[in-house]
């Protein structure tokens, strides 16, 4: 039986579709029912929040677990994070210990990237310690790095927004003039289906040891291209919308700027117009590009796991971020209204 955690996530509602019925499946849910047979539970408790006798008894069904489970709100408390990233992993690991199962640890890619300097660096240290719990705890255990997620590649849908697509929805509402981020910077987005799949293929083959970069690797995008796919999209919807039909279509178009550059103009508006909206979207935008900005890209395992996703390329990422990009334009406007 494979267990997995976090099945209402975007990552772990996928890959409940990714099985399919083909295996036989738990899922330790917290709050939302999610279609499978489950128990509910909380990993950041001592025996997962169930009872000793009911632990005992997932513990005995178990022969894979799959850790989808994560907090990855980037600006959550550091305490949020460790209770969640370290503490929940911990206690997923001691289960995996007790029912003698093989552990699927999903970690990010950003753990790479920590100690950088940037907004990021809470979140991937907590997920670098949950890695490190999983490599000392000497379990067959694979790590799977996973990269930023959008929906899926066929149609763009995802059950909860996360910062990625924040951003791509105030370009698309005309809000974000500019962003910070050196020009050629390359963003790796991955569609969450196609991580699903990933993960189906490392639970599946009992030799997967190891760590995994679940990325689109050296096909990620220059931010420069996804700008001109989001506005292309938006002009394309501009000519069959009667509500954009009049709106002048430059106000769509994101620049990129130099990161010292953006600093000053950034701190200028801040001190001209503290109570306008615009600030806190360029800050935004500013704190999450700081962890693409400039850096080599990721490597990538898609391709050569068994069972598992093509390679990305170029042509299926960008076919991906237009589905995407559809998919954020259909949301209602007061999606990007920040409160």
């Amino acid at each position: 039986m494979i267990l997995i955690t976090g099945a209402s996530g975007a990552v772990g509602s996928a890959l409940l579709r990714e099985f399919d019925g083909s295996e036989d499946i738990i899922a330790l849910t917290h709050h939302k029912p999610v279609g499978v047979a489950s128990v509910r539970g909380d990993v950041t408790r001592p025996w997962l929040g169930l009872h000793p006798s009911d632990y005992r008894d997932l513990a005995a069904r178990v022969d894979v677990v799959v850790h989808c489970a994560a907090a990855v709100n980037f600006s959550a408390s550091h305490k949020h994070l460790h209770r969640v990233n370290v503490i929940g992993t911990g206690n997923v690991v001691q289960l995996a210990e007790d029912a003698g199962a093989r552990l699927v640890h999903g970690s990010t890619a950003f753990v790479d990237r920590a100690g950088d300097g940037t907004p990021f660096d809470a979140y991937a240290a907590t997920k670098a310690s949950g890695e490190t719990l999983v490599r000392e705890s000497g379990l067959p255990a694979s790590i799977a790095r996973i990269s930023t997620v959008i929906g899926d590649s066929s149609t763009g849908d995802i059950p909860r927004l996360q910062a990625f697509h924040y951003l791509l929805g105030f370009a698309l509402s005309g809000q974000l003039p500019f962003l910070p981020c050196t020009p050629g910077t390359r963003v790796d987005l991955v569609p969450r289906d196609t991580v699903a799949t990933a993960l189906a293929a490392l639970a599946r083959d009992p030799e997967a040891r190891g760590d995994y970069w679940i990325t689109a690797g050296p096909s990620a995008l220059p931010m420069e291209r996804i700008i001109d796919i989001a506005c292309e999209a938006s002009a394309a919807r501009a000519s069959h919308d009667e509500d954009l039909r009049d709106i002048d279509q430059t106000v769509f178009h994101t620049r990129l700027i130099d990161p010292a550059v953006a600093t000053t103009v950034i701190n200028g508006v801040l001190s001209r117009a503290s109570s306008s909206a615009e600030p806190s979207v360029i800050q935004r935008a500013a704190d999450l590009m700081s962890a693409f900005d400039d850096a080599d890209p990721f490597p990538t395992s898609l391709g050569i796991l068994p069972s598992g996703p093509p390679k990305p390329t170029t042509h299926s990422n960008e076919t991906a971020l237009r589905h995407q990009i559809d998919h954020l334009a259909d949301l209602p406007r007061d999606t990007w209204e920040l409160s």
